[in-house]
């Protein structure tokens, strides 16, 4: 049996509905729908969420346990939200969110201007020589494809931390390059 599949949700705050094979759940911050694959049904029981499949072939197995993880992760975007951090760090970098864009300064000879997708909302917090970018979003999938957008305008590197780095990452750091004589 699937480890991930078999686990309930836990859907407490969450308001869910189980109809025609989509899974609607709706919270505090929105709400969301996940159509569920052939052969995967939904059960609730008391104020959890099973998913169970119709047999033990390698698709069902591998179609119960991204149901699961989908429909766990759509719970969680409706009632707290999903957020990945990111922290740029240069002498002079800064950013400023505008209307439905983030207007930054990173080391280029221009200013870089990334909009901001439909459903996130992204806060500054500003630093000495730093600062971090919040992207707080209901769509998991979004907020880690937005955030891997602005990773990759300048990433890190690994002598002085000078670029975008996940707050999470570990980055190794490196010696300075010596001139051997």
């Amino acid at each position: 049996m699937s480890r991930i599949g078999r686990l309930p949700i836990p859907v407490e705050d969450v308001e869910v509905k189980i109809a025609d094979g989509l899974i609607s759940v709706k919270g505090k911050r929105g709400e969301d729908s996940y159509p569920l694959p052939d052969g995967i049904t939904a059960e609730m029981e008391g104020s959890f969420l099973h998913i169970k499949r119709a047999d033990d072939s390698n698709e069902q197995r591998r179609l119960h346990g991204v149901t699961r993880a989908e429909i766990n992760n759509r719970a969680v975007g409706v009632s707290k939200g999903h957020t990945r951090t990111l922290i740029v760090q240069g002498k002079g970098y800064s950013a400023e969110v505008k209307p439905k864009a983030i207007d930054m300064q990173i080391g280029f000879s221009h200013r870089v201007v990334a909009a901001i997708p439909d459903g996130l909302s992204v806060e500054v917090k500003p630093g000495q020589n730093t600062f971090t970018l919040e992207i707080t979003g209901n769509d998991k999938h979004l907020v880690g494809a937005f955030a891997s957008t602005l990773y990759k305008l300048r990433k890190v590197e690994p002598y002085n931390l000078i670029g975008f780095r996940y707050s999470d990452q570990q980055v190794k750091r490196k010696a300075a390059k010596s001139v051997v004589t």
